[in-house]
């Protein structure tokens, strides 16, 4: 729900100029990406970006009412709360999730951008561009597969599960992405036999060979809640800077905690501390050089019943975060294109800054 502060920094990103030529996410961030993705092959005004998005309603995301309270539980004893959540007892998540795909699916056919292919970026798009063979998309959505134990960027790793990226359905994705574990029922993908090339530390590659099966695939944000890094070059400074939006949470008073108290309340509490890292405010220099962080209003991944008033100041939030970032960098005569230039830019801040505070 918080995806609405990205809604807010893309579009002032847009009137200043901006355009999108790849864009990755996890979780909410994957919502946006698509359709930041299919609005610029489209070539659609971005603004249409909060249209869709105000299209959305929130309560379809938990239709059976508010279960979700198992999850969203602060203290260390969850009593009866454990009865709530029977119902996992008999399938994999509290919501079918299946209302993502069904918003989802009719605009990227309206914009023409249902499968991967769809989304494949030509000599025409981005003239120079020199890609990874497999890399030439627009979009690339962070999944977490528990059945391999792996971080999946798709389209990119369709070929480890046996098919070829273009033809692979984009919704599916996303619906994956966003399937926090015990929230939404996640998604089980069937794989085909396959033989990929993987890289290998002394710069060699090595043969894997995967059968056939069914695999799970839940939320991205459990292994990578924020790639930033996703389209950063091994070797030399890309032709493009990389601009990333992080909902993040300054806290400054806590209340009394209490420690858990058994195995339930222990998965409760890793699962809300996967799901709350999204918000850290602390990150490295090398991506706090080139991030916009817009404040995510003290709200949880799991609050589906906001306010008008509670989503406008979501908005509100990224339009003036983005706005700051853009003239800052207008100043520093544009974003940092690479990790080290961005760790400089927030060293030059902290030596102006700092004496200030």
């Amino acid at each position: 729900m918080k995806g609405i502060g990205l809604v807010g920094a893309v579009l002032v990103l847009s009137e200043a100029g901006y355009r999108f030529r790849g864009v990755a996410g996890t979780s909410a961030g994957s919502i946006a990406a698509t359709l930041i993705a299919a609005l610029t092959k489209a070539g659609q005004p971005m603004s249409r970006l909060k249209e869709f998005m105000d299209s959305m309603e929130f309560s379809k995301f938990m239709p059976e009412g508010r279960l979700h309270s198992f999850l969203d539980h602060e203290g260390g004893k969850v009593g009866s709360l454990v009865a709530d959540a029977a119902i996992l007892t008999h399938r994999m998540g509290l919501y079918p999730g299946s209302y993502l795909e069904e918003w989802l699916s009719p605009k990227l056919d309206e914009l023409d951008s249902a499968t991967f292919g769809d989304l494949k970026l030509s000599a025409d798009d981005d003239p120079g561009q020199s890609l990874p063979p497999g890399h030439e998309y627009r979009l690339v959505v962070h999944v977490s597969d528990v059945t391999r134990a792996q971080l999946v960027q798709l389209p990119w790793d369709f070929p480890i599960y046996g098919f070829a990226p273009d033809g692979m359905d984009v919704v599916q994705a996303v619906r994956a992405s966003m399937s926090i574990p015990f929230f939404f029922v996640p998604v089980t993908f069937q794989t085909q036999s396959a033989d990929v090339e993987v890289p290998t530390p002394d710069g060699r590659s090595a043969t894997q060979h995967h059968e056939g099966g069914t695999v799970t695939w839940v939320d991205g944000g459990m292994l990578r809640n924020f790639p930033i890094n996703a389209f950063d070059r091994v070797t030399g400074d890309p032709r493009w800077p990389t601009i990333g939006i992080k909902l993040s949470s300054l806290q400054t008073r806590f209340a009394p905690t209490n420690a858990c108290e058994n195995a339930v309340a222990v998965g409760v509490h890793c699962l809300r501390t996967m799901m709350n890292e999204w918000d850290a405010y602390t990150v490295d220099e090398q991506t706090a050089g080139r991030t916009i962080f817009v404040d995510n209003g003290g709200l949880t991944a799991t609050d589906f019943n906001l306010t008008k008033e509670q989503q406008n100041t979501l908005f509100l939030n990224g339009v003036g975060a983005a706005t700051q970032f853009v003239i800052e960098m207008s100043a520093n005569h544009g974003v940092p294109r690479a990790g080290v230039q961005a760790a400089t830019l927030i060293r030059t801040r902290r030596t102006t800054v700092a004496p200030n505070i």
